[in-house]
């Protein structure tokens, strides 16, 4: 690859040269991919894909972005003119900003050199075993819709006109799989999944076991009766509650006014038990960050403690607005190299044992939620189709479907009892087992 640094020196110099500030992120990534379907290899894929993202800030505020998918002196250059050129139709803003967080850690421990150097032949040896075990593993298992391996290698670089020089390396492994158990006239859909540093850490067992307990587990599956239940959330269904959290949290719409926690801070927002941090660092979650997309470094922090909401998710320009400290919030990626408020590693600190929490009188232990992600953010309000299987005195005894679980966000976070501690991560948070008490459910 092109040497990167001497081209983001060169177009920050560019930058620098007509009295304005700005950053730029590079990233790229080289992938392995391979996925059988029904016993056919449905695709097979090597490459690399990359893009730099431009911010440029003039002094008077004014902002403009820009990218570029050419990762050539000349590609990137002209992305920077772009930006360039773009600032004078923006508005002021003085809360527009750049980094000026000289050191960081270079972190060595998220890149495994085995997962980078495996041939797609291995990738595809994985991905047709997954399969293959999946459709022995019990007789009711008719289709496997997806069973995918992927590793991939990272790099990003970020540079801005203070001077700041920062990259990382890391390696990724993960995988999937769908697939539909038939009795009769009954279906019914299972699916598991993976992330990773290393591929060794990758459990295909595991990932085959879990799947096919759900599918066959939601054969004759039934509605309920409504009423009030204390819901049981898998560590895949707590994952998407905790995700829709992120966009509340974001520092941006609390500024906006367009968050349901916009003027609670410091005070309860959520059970006295509940301790949710952000932690981009923690060595064991498969995606590591020592510093943003901004260039702010990160650390570990508490977003909410013991039920008190403490702090927002800030990127420079929100933590400006709202008289606070960047807190290293700020992410891009190849699909979209300008940064905006997310999460690394966003996750409930636990405070019992799986066994512990699914040891309860009666329970729905909700497996998989359906429309999460049009939570309202402002209201919090949310209804959404679940599925799952009813615990009655610590024993599963059957399966449900089709049912509505309807509230707030608000009452999620006030009825959080407990939290398992056999996190499961899923892209930007991670979920776990855990116990909302005394939610509203719909069934027939």
């Amino acid at each position: 690859m092109t040497n990167i640094k001497s081209i983001i020196e060169k177009s920050m110099k560019e930058i620098k040269s007509k009295g304005l500030k700005g950053q730029i992120n590079v990233i790229s990534t080289e992938s392995k991919n391979a996925s059988f379907s029904n016993g056919k290899l449905e695709q097979l894929t090597e490459g690399e894909k990359g893009a730099a993202g431009i911010k440029v800030i003039s002094p008077d505020g004014r902002t403009a972005t820009s990218s570029s998918n050419i990762l050539t002196e000349e590609g990137i250059m002209q992305a920077v003119e772009k930006a360039i050129e773009m600032t004078k139709y923006t508005e002021k803003d003085e809360a527009n900003d750049i980094s000026n967080d000289e050191q960081f850690t270079y972190i060595d421990w998220a890149f495994d050199a085995d997962t980078k150097d495996m041939n797609l032949d291995e990738v595809m040896k994985l991905a047709q075993e997954l399969e293959k075990k999946a459709k022995s593993e019990d007789e009711r298992i008719k289709f496997v819709r997806g069973a995918e391996y992927e590793i991939a290698l990272t790099r990003k670089h970020f540079g801005n006109t203070n001077g700041l020089y920062k990259n990382a390396l890391s390696t990724n492994a993960a995988s999937s799989i769908s697939l539909a158990a038939i009795e009769g006239e009954d279906s019914s859909f299972g699916f598991d999944y993976q992330l990773s540093q290393s591929y060794r850490l990758i459990d295909i067992d595991r990932i085959v076991k879990n799947s096919v307990e759900m599918a066959v587990s939601g054969l004759k599956s039934e509605v309920l009766s409504s009423g009030r239940y204390d819901i049981v959330m898998s560590p895949f269904a707590s994952s998407m509650f905790l995700g829709t959290l992120i966009t509340p949290l974001s520092g941006e719409n609390v500024y906006k006014g367009k968050s349901f926690l916009k003027d609670k801070l410091g005070e309860k927002v959520a059970n006295s038990s509940v301790t949710l941090i952000h932690d981009p660092m923690n060595g064991s979650a498969p995606i590591i960050a020592s510093f943003d997309n901004e260039g702010t470094n990160t650390s570990r922090f508490n977003v909410i403690e013991n039920g008190v909401l403490k702090g927002f998710l800030h990127n420079i320009y929100s933590a400006k607005k709202l008289g606070a400290k960047p807190t290293g919030n700020s992410f891009a990626s190849v699909e979209s190299p300008n940064p905006s408020i997310g999460t690394i590693n966003l996750h409930f600190i636990a405070n019992k044992t799986r066994k512990d929490i699914l040891n309860v009188p009666k329970a729905l232990y909700v497996t998989n939620i359906m429309g999460m992600h049009t939570a309202d953010p402002v209201s919090g309000r949310f209804s959404v189709q679940i599925s799952g299987r009813l615990i009655e005195n610590g024993a599963f005894v059957k399966s449900f479907r089709g049912m509505t679980l309807a509230g707030t966000l608000e009452e999620l976070l006030n009825n959080l009892e407990y939290v398992g501690s056999d996190f499961k991560y899923l892209g930007s948070v991670a979920g776990s087992t855990m116990l909302i008490k005394d939610l509203s459910v719909g069934g027939r």
